[in-house]
């Protein structure tokens, strides 16, 4: 059996939408699984030089996650991953990793070789929330679009608004790790400004679906973003500057990527050591096709 998972890069937070808010884009890994293939792991593209290649990445132990879930033993297998979304750089590479490998596991262990139907896509944001532990990001890579992931409750899928048109800023320079970026958040926060990040983030919801004229607002944010930024002065030069031009900027994810949204202002040339790409928002999460 040879299949294929694609899965695509995610934008957390959005601003306001601490650990809930996600965003799907047009920039996708593909995963490859062969079990007719001399078994071992391959990779290509982004971070192939770095990645293990012993069966202890991500997607793998996803998979293995996944049998040990099902009390069933995997058949040897072939696993090639072709990165495109950047490491370390708050666009969901790691949610992506576990998306694809649970993915991958549950259709090679079913016994009807169901299609990815609503049950199958709850199925592996469960899994891939525990495997990675990230929800937000883990959302918008299952089911494509604008996504609210609640800590309570079901996933909610939104229709962005068809204006919408996202640019991402990726520095060469740096890179941060989701525990990182954590670590320097405050643990508690003023009211005033939980209650500011509430009204922002309700605020986000109308623009991102009905009013993007609002998103200047909108994407305000008290809680996490001051902090990563000062961790990153260099980005936070950038965020500066594409914000005092009008145009609406947040940090993607945990940073150091930025969000912005290309509009009647053009996002400004944040110089050389970036890499802008004007991507699409993808309207579909993870896919699996078989050869």
């Amino acid at each position: 059996m040879r299949l294929t998972a694609t899965v695509p890069a995610t934008s957390a937070n959005l601003g306001p939408g601490f650990d809930c808010f996600g965003l799907a884009l047009e920039l996708l890994n593909e995963v490859t699984l062969d079990t007719e293939a001399a078994p071992g792991v391959t990779w290509e593209g982004e971070g192939a030089d770095e990645l293990p290649g012993d069966g202890s990445d991500l997607i793998s132990r996803s998979i293995a996650f996944i049998a040990h879930e099902a009390g069933r033993r995997l058949p040897g297998f072939a696993l090639h991953g072709v990165n495109r979304i950047p490491m370390e750089r708050g666009l969901g590479s790691s949610s992506a990793a576990a998306v694809a490998g649970i993915a991958l596991a549950i259709h090679l262990l079913a016994d009807d070789r169901a299609p990815l139907d609503a049950a199958g896509r709850e199925a592996i944001f469960r899994h891939a929330s525990r495997v990675e532990g990230h929800p937000d990001n883990a959302a918008a890579a299952v089911y494509g679009g604008f996504t609210l992931a609640p800590q309570d409750g079901a996933v909610v899928r939104l229709e962005p608004h068809p204006s919408l048109r996202p640019v991402v800023l990726i520095p060469e320079f740096d890179r941060l790790s989701t525990a990182e970026g954590r670590r320097a958040l405050p643990s508690l926060v003023p009211r005033q400004d939980a209650v500011y990040n509430l009204s922002h983030a309700a605020l986000m919801v109308v623009a991102m679906t009905d009013r993007p004229d609002l998103l200047p607002t909108a994407m305000r944010d008290r809680l996490h973003q001051d902090a990563r930024l000062q961790l990153l002065p260099r980005v936070r030069d950038v965020f500066d500057a594409v914000a005092a031009a009008g145009v609406p900027v947040a940090v993607s994810g945990s940073g150091p990527t930025l969000l912005a949204w290309e509009g009647k202002t053009p996002v400004p040339d944040p110089g050389t050591g970036w890499r802008v790409l004007r991507l699409g928002i993808r309207p579909t999460g993870v896919g699996l096709r078989e050869a």
